[in-house]
């Protein structure tokens, strides 16, 4: 029997759609998530208190152009049917977004939130997405 190395698994996974999805969802997530917590510890009151990621700049100088590289390699990689890519990150991002919460407000209020962010992000993310399989369809089939 032959032993794969974790790294190489992963690289099998990526290698499909479903892994690639997968792998973009838990970018999002991770980075909603990691700068929510990391926005929490840096305020300069005492003890600790969850905020949304975006109460901190890095969610716009790291978080973004992170989830944008992410999605423009995705669509580089599997260029077919580019569209998707920016949906699973919205996906993972706003499941994060549900997970943290946003403070005080009501289910019908964050649903709207939710639906209005999914659409302008999804937005945002297509554009890297068709440049990054335009570009992977142009380069592949020079090869």
């Amino acid at each position: 029997m032959r032993r794969v190395s974790r790294l190489r698994e992963a690289g099998l996974l990526a290698a499909t759609p479903a892994g690639t999805g997968i792998l973009l969802a838990g970018t999002g997530l991770v980075v909603w998530t990691g700068l929510s917590v990391w926005a929490g510890f840096s305020r300069s009151e005492l003890g600790f208190r969850l905020r949304e990621a975006w109460d901190t700049p890095a969610y716009f100088y790291a978080g973004l152009p992170l989830m944008v590289t992410a999605v423009a390699i995705a669509g580089f990689i599997r260029p077919e049917r580019a569209w998707r890519w920016p949906l699973w990150l919205v996906a993972g991002h706003q499941a994060g977004v549900l997970l943290v919460g946003l403070g005080m407000q009501s289910e019908l209020s964050l649903l709207i939130l939710t639906l209005l962010l999914a659409i302008m992000l999804t937005g945002f993310f297509e554009i890297p997405a068709m440049l990054g399989s335009l570009a992977g369809r142009r380069l592949g089939a020079r090869a």
